[in-house]
């Protein structure tokens, strides 16, 4: 590999822990949030929907400007807005919620248009049989600025900064992946792609809107819905109903994010000799016995222990849920993992809003309890889209006999 390529896929990754760094820190940052803007801490949670809601957006805006531009150019103009809107979210010191607001809405629109860039550039350098351990590297630096920023933010906070500047820090990736854009050469399209389309020629088109696709991606929804909750209230529940300080209470991320490195890697071992399908049913049911547990325990250094063991055995579920709904159709289109991907993020965008609104009204234990009704609700999905699945092979087969 040459070095112009090796420091392009370090890019890649950069864009994703980009992402990650801003994304990671809401649990952390809810408290101090709440207290710089003197609103209530359900409040400035939902706030952070602009945050997810602008990540949402920025994919859209990704799908219009990639195919038209050279992602070079795009990179340059994203990334130097995105630390533009740190130095002045850092240096004015504004306690309006419409201009803290709108910082949140446009630094998600950055991260979004910035890790679509992130996946076209893997996708330009790398033939499709090296793309997918490209993309589980992605996943583990994703998963490594997960541990990384919300224990940077935890110090930074106990040295009696503001948020902001927990915030700033990701602005160190933003700078590089800048200077990488002067520095380095950027591709245009793979030539294995070239080739790969010519060679090929232009496939028949499926049809991808059938039941089962729809269930896989309500599935992935609940998902990223139950995972940003647990996320954005371990800590607060942890303060709330458990006493811990704020500085412990923190530690509830940094403890899922860490482990998860390890589980993606082992799973990506295991995918290789264990079916898709019976082990996203496992570690699903882990999951529900696991949040079951953080629901039940009132010890905090229990909740914190087995929230290492969630973040090992779960994290996972995304991914294995991708795999298992691009199998849906025979020879999908691209457009398929898109929808896909595209519908669990809604689940992440509505996340902060929703489970604000549920704990206003029922407490912060709440959120626990949404955290195991939603993998429950996955188990429901999944199940139900494996069991259709069988039910049309098997009358395939039976057409097939009876021709």
């Amino acid at each position: 590999m040459g070095m112009n390529k090796a420091l392009l896929t370090i890019v890649a990754f950069m864009t994703y822990m980009v992402m990650s760094g801003l994304l990671t820190q809401i649990g952390v940052l809810i408290s101090p949030l709440a207290g710089y803007l003197e609103v209530s801490i359900t409040h400035a949670a939902s706030m952070f929907s602009l945050l997810t809601g602008g990540t949402f957006a920025g994919t859209f805006i990704a799908m219009l400007v990639y195919g038209r531009f050279p992602i070079k150019r795009i990179f340059q103009v994203n990334y130097l807005a995105f630390i533009g809107l740190l130095i002045l979210m850092v240096t004015i010191n504004s306690r309006l919620q419409w201009v803290v607001s709108f910082y949140l809405f446009t630094l998600g629109i950055c991260c979004g248009v910035g890790l679509a860039g992130g996946a076209v550039l893997i996708a330009n350098l790398y033939n499709e049989q090296k793309r997918a351990s490209a993309f589980l590297a992605t996943d583990c630096s994703f998963s490594l600025a997960g541990f990384v920023f919300p224990s940077l933010a935890v110090v930074l906070l106990s040295a009696n900064q503001l948020w902001t500047v927990s915030y700033a820090a990701v602005g160190v990736l933003a700078i590089l992946i800048l200077l990488a854009c002067f520095t380095l050469k950027f591709p245009d399209q793979s030539t294995a792609d070239k080739q790969e389309s010519q060679s090929n020629g232009s496939p028949p088109k499926a049809n991808i809107w059938i039941p089962r696709v729809f269930i896989v991606a309500l599935a992935l929804c609940c998902y990223l819905t139950t995972q940003t909750t647990f996320l954005i209230w371990a800590p607060s529940y942890l303060q709330q109903a458990l006493g811990l300080d704020a500085n412990q209470a923190a530690g509830a991320v940094g403890n899922y994010w860490g482990p998860s490195i390890f589980g993606l890697l082992i799973v990506t071992l295991l995918v290789i000799k264990v079916p898709t399908r019976p082990l996203l049913l496992t570690v699903i049911a882990v999951a529900i016995i696991l949040a079951s547990l953080l629901y039940a325990t009132e010890d905090p250094d229990w909740f914190l222990t087995i929230t290492l063991g969630l973040g090992f055995m779960t994290s996972c579920i995304f991914k294995l849920g991708i795999s298992v709904g691009s199998q849906q159709i025979k020879n999908a289109p691209p457009i398929l993992v898109t929808f896909l991907l595209c519908s669990a993020t809604v689940g992440s965008t509505v996340a902060p809003a929703l489970s604000a609104l549920v704990v206003a009204n029922f407490g912060v234990s709440s959120a626990m309890l949404m955290t195991v009704i939603g993998f429950v609700l996955v188990a429901i999905l999944i199940s139900t889209c494996l069991l259709l699945e069988q039910k049309a092979r098997s009358t395939i087969e039976v057409q097939r006999q009876a021709l």
